[in-house]
């Protein structure tokens, strides 16, 4: 018989505006714009992002709680923050190496909420639009 390990999953939905340019250095706005479409129009545009945090493991015998939740979203707090009512492209170091497309931004807040909760994440869903989202991951390593 199979040994099932029980786990939990705990979501978290946050929320920011910011605004962004999608454009690749080097490329003419033409060809900028055949790629990102009016995403590259000089002057930029904007979102009001949600984004969902789900993070797994284990119940805590001790607390019954996978993590504090308060604690959570008081480490939270300053990430989301950050980003809220920017210029993506200008304010935030990450975003000068890297395009500010959602796929970007959710790897972008991996690496700020893998730093709060390590080896807990599951997955962040970034939504720029009501209708789609990208989710980022990474494939958990056993050992």
């Amino acid at each position: 018989m199979l040994e099932r390990k029980e786990q939990v999953l705990l979501t978290r939905i946050f929320r920011f505006s910011a605004s962004h340019r999608l454009f690749m250095e080097g490329l003419s706005d033409e060809e900028n714009f055949a790629i990102f479409d009016k995403c590259a129009n000089p002057a930029g545009h904007g979102h009001d992002y949600t984004v969902e945090v789900a993070i797994g493991g284990e119940i805590d015998d001790e607390t019954g709680m996978l993590i504090n939740r308060i604690d959570f979203e008081k480490q939270a707090a300053p990430v989301i923050e950050e980003l809220n009512y920017k210029w993506i492209d200008r304010d935030i170091d990450f975003f000068q190496e890297n395009i500010s497309t959602v796929e970007n931004i959710g790897k972008y807040l991996w690496q700020k909420f893998t730093e709060i909760v390590p080896g807990r994440l599951d997955s962040i869903r970034v939504w720029e639009n009501p209708k789609s989202y990208f989710e980022y991951f990474e494939e958990k390593q056993d050992g």
